[in-house]
């Protein structure tokens, strides 16, 4: 399949046909296209919230994660 075009709107069986190296975003059917990697100024800064989060949560039930990460989100369990 072609690379995303306007005015259309996609899934994510749709996604998992589009050429790898392509960096695309799916939100609520709409392809947006994601930018280069990130500089190591954001890096460093990304590390060190990680860390304090990270910290934050031990021993609680919520966990945080690092990118890249895939999420497909239920629209049934998060509501709009």
């Amino acid at each position: 399949m072609p690379l995303p075009k306007e005015n259309k709107k996609y899934t994510y069986a749709d996604y998992l046909t589009w050429p790898e190296g392509e960096r695309y975003e799916i939100i609520d059917g709409v392809p947006y296209n994601m930018s280069p990697s990130p500089s190591r100024k954001h890096q460093k800064v990304v590390g060190e919230l990680f860390a304090y989060i990270h910290n934050y949560l031990k021993g609680k039930t919520c966990e945080v994660y690092t990118a890249p990460t895939y999420h497909r989100f239920l629209s049934n369990h998060y509501p709009q």
